[in-house]
């Protein structure tokens, strides 16, 4: 079964005034999601959903995604049940293991970070809590290697692929297999997610300084989160992958929202 095309933004808040009206045009343009990120210099991120909810009437909001080793199990599944509250119900749980540097976050938080094994465990004690006190809430895990996509399948509604920036279709398609295996008889159910490296000739400042990634190696190496040409060539694009990967469920910076509403237009409800 196909399912039907989604769209989110990524982003985070600087100033309450911004956030608000960011949230505000994100659901003007026709996104179905505003997801922000965790990272421990930043906003929380439960707080900055909160806000949006506030703000708007008709997107869903949610981490994207909270590292779970920072976090106990409980806690994780109180705020995500506030926050549905609060959301009237509007909310994308997402969840994960951790990135690379959230260790040294841990270690500002004087908590332990835990080995690749603690952190998968601690990561699949958070779904089962969320799961028992917002049961109607979707969860979002994110996953990279064949463990955590494994785990994914079996747990996730929905499965943000990790994937390199130059990951090509192959690559994505390998990593749904996967998934898709793990899920079993549920597999139909499971959405997969992927957040878009570029849209259009400009690769995110960041991505470009930590990983060297230009727009000429996102071309040489076909990568799949690259989209670029008319609004029409993008949509032909991503209907493409969606048939090629699986992937329904499309992300972007918030620096991408104008440039992707026409595409969000165009495949709304296909």
């Amino acid at each position: 079964m196909t399912q039907p095309f989604r769209f989110g933004i990524v982003a985070t808040a600087r100033t309450r005034d911004e956030w608000v009206r960011l949230a505000r045009r994100v659901e003007e343009l026709g996104f179905d999601s505003l997801l922000v990120p965790d990272n421990l210099d930043g906003v929380a991120p439960m707080l900055a959903c909160t806000a949006a909810a506030a703000a708007t009437t008709r997107v869903s909001v949610g981490p994207y995604v909270l590292a779970t080793p920072l976090r106990t199990p409980g806690l994780v599944a109180a705020e995500a049940a506030s926050l549905a509250v609060l959301a009237d119900g509007r909310v994308e749980v997402g969840l994960g293991a951790g990135r690379p540097d959230s260790n040294d976050e841990a270690a500002r938080l004087g908590v332990p970070f835990g080995t690749p094994g603690e952190r998968v465990a601690r990561l699949e004690a958070t779904i089962h809590a969320v799961r028992e006190r917002v049961p109607d809430a979707p969860v979002t895990v994110a996953a990279h290697g064949p463990r955590m996509l494994r785990l994914a399948g079996r747990t996730a509604n929905v499965v943000a692929l990790g994937a390199s920036p130059f990951a090509d279709e192959d690559d994505l398609a390998a990593m749904a297999a996967t998934v898709r295996k793990a899920a079993g008889e549920r597999a139909e159910a499971v959405t997969l997610n992927l957040n878009l490296t570029a849209v259009g000739d400009d690769v995110p400042v960041w991505l470009s300084r930590r990983m060297g990634v230009t727009i000429e190696g996102l071309q040489a190496a076909n990568a799949a989160g690259l989209v670029r040409g008319t609004p029409q060539e993008m949509a032909d694009t991503l209907v493409r992958r969606r048939e090629s990967t699986g992937v329904s469920y499309f992300c972007a910076g918030a620096d991408n929202a104008q440039r992707l509403a026409p595409v969000v237009a165009l495949l709304s409800g296909r």
